[in-house]
């Protein structure tokens, strides 16, 4: 009996050592065929909740940041080549920023979506993403519309309103700041009535006049355009002056004016007579306030309803003027007769009367005095002195020679 367990226990023995050395080499031999190694795998970035940012008024500056890191498994070769970057997950959660100040997020990760044991997560480079902030600002601007173009002739844009008046704009606290002007820019060219322009886009400018165009065309606005025609203003004159006397100029405090109406009635107006003004008799210049007539439905624009005019009154003055013999041109004389012609009286005079503006360039050249020998026979003539005519001036006396 005791021989038969020293037997077993041999064989059992045996039997273990047998085991253990076939285990052995088939690690040996494992490790030769397929054996651990180490890999890199690039795995792009799963990004969670990047609208947070916005919810804090935070702006992410730096969108090229990062957007794969390098993950290091090991396991059987084997297994190992038969893993993808898409086996992985690391995620970039935005919802961890809690200030302008931070620099960096830390990565969650990396997961290994099989869970099958078969590798192992060795490393991962880098651990957390850099980042760069800046806060999200609000700034209300007015805006101002710019014209182009101009008006059909005598017609004017009289006033400009934009609904709404402002405009807010939200954006990085760095461009926000830069922002000088919010324009409307409406072609006018050829207008001659009222007018409303739907969702004009609005262009954004900075200090240097500069077009800011991420920011341009974010915003539209109605615009309201009203017209106004220019036309003369003439004041209405009866009457005549004292004798002697003549109204050299008329002049109105406000020489035109602005009015509205509707178009029909604009078109067909040239000018706005004044009430009239009685001059009969007046020997001085005189100041005349007097109304605008308006038809009817024209409003005047931005002024008063009655003008100044004043009417300026010069009385008339005389000149006398001599004239000598040699001064004197004798006209259509007759060579064939063989008469000599001789003016016998040595100087004459004349008297004319005008404004002292024109009398003062009046002079013996610029009257070229003359005299029609035309058909006299021989002997001693009277005639009267001719003169060339000067619209401006009366001749009240002129002599015979």
């Amino acid at each position: 009996m005791r021989h038969v367990f020293e037997r077993i226990n041999r064989d059992i023995t045996t039997k273990i050592t047998a085991a253990l050395l076939a285990v052995l080499l088939w690690f040996i031999v494992l490790n030769i065929n397929d054996p651990y190694i180490d890999k890199p795998l690039y795995v792009e970035l799963e990004v969670k909740n990047e609208y947070s940012l916005m919810e804090k008024n935070l702006f992410l500056a730096n969108k090229n940041y990062r957007k794969t890191v390098e993950v290091i498994v090991r396991g059987r070769e084997n297994v190992v080549n038969n893993i993808s970057p898409s086996d992985f997950d690391v995620v970039l959660d935005f919802s961890k920023v809690k200030s302008v100040n931070d620099k960096t997020i830390s990565l969650d990760g990396p997961y290994y979506t099989k869970n099958d044991k078969q590798i192992t997560l060795i490393g991962m480079n880098p651990k957390d993403i850099s980042i760069e902030l800046e806060n999200i600002i609000r700034k209300d601007l007015s805006v101002d519309v710019e014209l182009k173009g101009a008006p059909k002739q005598s017609y004017k844009v009289i006033r400009v309103s934009t609904e709404p008046e402002y405009v807010s704009i939200q954006d990085k606290e760095s461009l926000v700041n830069t922002i000088d002007q919010v324009k409307a820019i409406v072609d006018v060219s050829n207008i001659d009535r009222d007018k409303k322009i739907i969702k004009q886009p609005c262009s954004v400018y900075n200090e240097n006049g500069e077009e800011i165009a991420s920011l341009s065309n974010r915003f539209t606005v109605d615009v309201f355009l009203e017209i106004g025609k220019e036309v003369a203003i003439v004041p209405e004159i009866n009457g005549n002056p004292a004798d002697d006397h003549v109204y050299t100029e008329i002049n109105t405090n406000i020489e035109k004016a602005i009015i509205t109406g509707p178009i029909e009635v604009l078109t067909n107006i040239s000018n706005l007579k004044t009430g009239q003004i009685q001059i009969e008799g007046i020997n001085e210049t005189r100041e005349y306030t007097v109304p605008i007539k308006l038809p009817e439905g024209v409003k005047l624009f931005n002024m008063e309803s009655e003008v100044v005019v004043t009417v300026y009154i010069e009385k008339l003055q005389e000149k006398e003027i001599e004239i000598k013999n040699e001064d004197i041109d004798i006209e259509n004389i007759n060579f064939m007769d063989s008469l000599e012609y001789e003016i016998l009286t040595p100087q004459s005079k004349f008297i004319i009367k005008g404004r002292q503006v024109y009398l003062d360039n009046i002079n013996i050249s610029s009257l070229t005095p003359h005299i029609d020998v035309n058909g006299l026979q021989e002997g001693t003539h009277t005639l009267q002195l001719k003169m060339a005519s000067h619209p401006h001036v009366e001749f009240i006396q002129v002599p015979n020679v």
